[in-house]
């Protein structure tokens, strides 16, 4: 009874674990539960049936009865060397970066198999005067096997499996990506992608503003780039965390350690801004604008366990990812993330009544010489720029794990997301500040002369792919500060300086655009009252403009040109307005991207 027990328990273990294999295409529905099973019926069938009687039979066959049999020996290695790899796969995992991991995983593959050939042999030595059974064995232990090789919507996102809206338990948080992801969670953490809502004061501001002016549902236009879990779930606005009543401060706090906290203590609590799944599970998108994506929560493959939040199933369910990671991997990437239309689907917006684009990032992009496919040397996609590592202006690739024991990649790109918005991220992080301004100050180049008496800049958008700038070109400010003086250090030009309350002087050099409304007048925050472009002088990528001034006939050579090309997220007189619903929020600091000083005899 115990051998049979014993041969039930091993063709349970080795049966199941066939079922794994990818070749027979099981569904994933099954796959995952089998998986378990497979896992921790194998641990206790190995502790409490077949260690035991592996003890008896040995010591007695060895010591006892002095028999020695060679199938039984090798079954004996080969079900140690099972178990062995078995628990590296299971406490450990084989995540791609490690050897041993990948040794193990084929010693537990193959050896299975040589397991119950061994075995076989073992219980019925008349198995081979069968030519039948030989074949059927043989078969057994050499056939390969592996598991696995490596419009006027306001919102336009589209829920691929069929449901009408999703619940808080779909949106996987992002601190449970932290333990496997701890880097890339890091760079998201502080990052402008995760601080797209709640914990924007600028954004806050302007989605209040939005109902104040055009009625609460219209917060569902901002809400769909902004916050995707709060539009899927059917909220209607975007709220603030609060802390006994008091909303705490999201300006400092790093590493997302509010987001954190808050999930351990209550993990049900929906995360707002954009996810890590929020940009994971999208499936496909197009370049038309406003959340223009397709999100599939629901019906994504998951393992045993993954939306647990109790300590022994975490552990469990992060136990079965690393043992077979394919499926996550699968699960969690697309080739689209790497095309420049998968950011087209917010980097592209118009306004839903009038469909007036009021960004048109990706639009730009396409007209850019960086939209150059059939040549790989020039063609660039935005996360070539955008999530990169940038030192000294030059672009290095980042070699390393993405994954704690993956693989050694050696281009792993970057979640800083690197753009125009330096100050924001700045505030929780000064890696993301730097790579931020590094990134701006590869945007342009600046050249000088005078000429018959006259003052000549060019301005060339050298390194954008986009217009400079871009984006929400009616909040950015890019402009020239000049001062020129003669011989004696007389002031005979100045441009560009700010006055005491922190505003660009007027008649100023400013490259943006400026929204009126349908009178001619100057929309200010609520740029969804766009009727008319008044102004736009962004200079397009690959291009140079020129500035000109003139210059006193009686000037005293020689003279000395100082111009400054200055770059501010935020005009002052829109932080002095979110500064009144948020008084702790600091200045944008003004960034000089290039400068230059020349004399002129």
């Amino acid at each position: 009874m115990k051998l049979l027990l014993v041969n039930l328990s091993v063709l349970f273990m080795f049966i199941s674990g066939v079922f794994l294999i990818d070749i027979l295409s099981i569904p994933w529905s099954f796959v995952r539960i089998i998986e378990f099973f497979h896992s921790f019926s194998s641990i206790f069938l190995t502790i409490f049936i077949i260690f035991p009687f592996l003890f008896l039979h040995i010591k007695s066959s060895w010591y006892h009865s002095k028999r020695k049999s060679l199938s039984g020996t090798l079954f004996g290695i080969t079900f140690l060397l099972l178990v062995c790899s078995g628990l590296y796969l299971l406490f450990i995992g084989n995540r791609g970066g490690d050897i041993f991991g990948e040794i193990a995983y084929n010693i537990h593959l193959y050896g299975s198999f040589v397991l119950i050939t061994s075995l076989l042999f073992h219980l019925k030595t008349w198995i081979v005067k069968v030519p039948i059974l030989q074949t059927i064995t043989l078969l057994i232990v050499f056939i390969p096997m592996q598991t696995y090789a490596y419009s006027h919507k306001l919102t336009n996102i589209k829920l691929k499996d069929g449901v009408s809206r999703y619940h808080n338990n779909d949106w996987k948080n992002s601190a449970t990506c932290k333990k496997c992801h701890p880097e890339i969670f890091k760079q998201w953490a502080n990052s402008n992608h995760r601080h797209m809502a709640d914990s924007n004061p600028y954004y806050m501001v302007l989605e209040n503003l939005a109902e104040m002016d055009k009625g609460k549902e219209f917060r569902q236009w901002c809400m769909g780039c902004h916050n995707p879990s709060a539009v899927t779930t059917k909220r209607r606005e975007t709220t603030h965390f609060m802390h006994e009543n008091i909303m705490p401060d999201p300006l400092f706090v790093k590493d997302s350690q509010t987001l954190i906290q808050t999930y351990k203590k209550d993990p049900k609590r929906l995360e707002q801004g954009v996810s890590c799944i929020a940009c994971h599970r999208i499936t496909d998108t197009n370049a038309t604008g406003n959340s223009s994506y397709t999100l599939d929560l629901t019906k994504r493959k998951k393992y045993l366990f993954e939306d647990s939040t109790t300590p022994t199933k975490t552990w469990i369910n992060n136990a079965l990812i690393n043992a077979k990671p394919k499926i996550h991997k699968q699960e969690y990437l697309n080739p689209v993330y790497k095309k420049s239309r998968y950011c087209a689907s917010c980097h592209n917006e118009f306004l839903p009544h009038s469909g007036k684009k009021v960004v048109s990032t990706y639009d730009q992009w396409e007209k850019s010489p960086y939209n150059n496919p059939n040549d790989p040397k020039k063609h660039k996609e935005c996360i070539d720029c955008h999530m990169s590592y940038i030192e000294d202006g030059k672009y290095i690739a980042q070699s390393g794990r993405s994954t704690v024991g993956g693989k050694i990649k050696k281009d792993i790109k970057t979640h800083y997301f690197t753009g125009g918005n330096h100050f924001l991220s700045g505030l929780k992080s000064e890696v993301h500040q730097q790579q931020s301004i590094e990134l701006l100050k590869t945007a342009a180049t600046l050249d000088l002369n005078i000429s018959h008496n006259k003052l000549l800049i060019g301005v060339t958008n050298s390194g954008a792919g986009h217009k400079l700038p871009t984006g929400a070109a009616d909040f950015r400010e890019l402009w020239l500060d000049i001062t020129v003086t003669d011989k004696n250090g007389h002031t005979l030009l100045s441009s560009g300086k700010l006055d005491k309350d922190g505003n660009i002087e007027p008649n100023s050099i400013i490259y943006n655009k400026v929204f009126g409304d349908k009178d001619g007048n100057p929309v200010s925050l609520l740029f969804w009252r766009y009727e008319k472009l008044l102004k736009d002088t962004r200079i397009p990528a690959g291009k140079r403009v020129q500035e000109e001034f003139i210059l006193p006939k009686d000037a005293n050579y020689p003279l000395k040109v100082k111009v400054k090309l200055n770059f501010r997220i935020y005009p002052q007189w829109v932080t002095d307005i979110v500064k009144v619903a948020y008084p702790a929020l600091p200045d944008p600091p003004v960034i000089t991207i290039k400068e230059m000083e020349k004399c002129f005899d």
